[in-house]
């Protein structure tokens, strides 16, 4: 009754594809396992990007199953271990403007304008 007084249009539920559903609940049960690996004094990384073929073909999953995410899971280093520092591309070589290629300015100045609005 309250839903019709506010609009005409009765709200309708998305329905989303099996597979869009399994990735949300997949990645709630990651952010599940995280947090509690976190509290048992474990390091996780949540990834995604990498090739699902070649993923499959090591770890030998069947293809009627997709792979929405991977996380990697271990103990972070000790302070007293002598840890190598890794090589860093320089940043106009990782970072560019608008399109490939096109230098970006790393000389950002954030302006913050007051408008009076805010309490003091």
């Amino acid at each position: 009754v309250a839903t019709d007084a506010m609009s005409p249009v009765k709200p309708m539920p998305t329905i989303d594809s099996i597979q869009a559903w399994s990735y949300k609940n997949t990645a709630l049960v990651a952010q599940t396992f995280t947090f509690a690996a976190t509290s048992h004094g474990l390091s996780t990384c949540l990834m995604e990007g990498y090739d699902c073929r070649r993923v499959r073909d090591v770890l030998k999953i069947p293809d009627r199953y997709d792979i929405p995410l991977m996380c990697g899971v271990g103990y972070e280093y000790e302070e007293d271990e002598e840890v190598g520092k890794t090589p860093r591309l320089k940043m106009n070589e990782v970072f560019f403007s608008d399109t490939f290629g096109k230098p970006i300015d790393t000389d950002i100045t954030v302006v913050v304008e007051d408008t009076g609005d805010s309490p003091k």
